[in-house]
């Protein structure tokens, strides 16, 4: 299996269940679900500079295809990335922790709070059609790293995303 298949798998792993633990947030606190925030932000750029290619292939084959399930995960991923990147924004807006931590100070009206209330719950939803999307790579993946999966299967880091 190649390495960069191992790191996606890995990675996504460790997202989705930092983002499953951030959203409980009775279950973090305060302190510990802004910071696991501010990480999930800058592990969303590695994770979309990781596939970046996966991104491009896929936007080019928007225009030459017919509808499929490549530009359903397409709509579904750029959906994704826009509410995380909101929920994100405004969690570092409406922080009472972490940024203080930083030295700056934040706004946190009503504006920001509901925004980052309403981009988490559609983050959830996303997460999961996302997820679905990709439970075949899930799956092959998987079993390889268990020494469960064919050695002829040969997953490909372009359904990772």
């Amino acid at each position: 299996m190649p390495r960069h298949t191992k790191i996606d798998f890995w990675l996504d792993l460790a997202l989705l269940i930092s983002f499953v633990v951030d959203y409980s947030f009775s279950f973090t606190g305060l302190t510990v679900h802004e910071w696991t925030g501010v990480g999930l932000g800058a592990s969303l750029l590695v994770h979309v500079t990781l596939h970046w290619d996966w991104v491009l292939r896929t936007t080019k084959k928007l225009f030459t295809t017919p509808a499929g399930r490549e530009k359903l995960r397409w709509v579904v991923d750029l959906l994704l990335l826009g509410a995380m990147s909101l929920c994100v924004l405004s969690g570092i807006m409406i922080s009472r922790s972490a940024m203080s931590a930083l030295g700056w100070e934040t706004n946190r009206d009503g504006f920001w709070t509901g925004l980052h209330t309403t981009a988490a719950d559609i983050c959830v939803a996303l997460v999961g059609v996302h997820v679905a999307l990709s439970w075949r790579w899930v799956l092959t993946v998987g079993r390889r790293l268990v020494g469960k999966g064919s050695p002829t299967t040969s997953p490909s880091t372009a359904s990772a995303l």
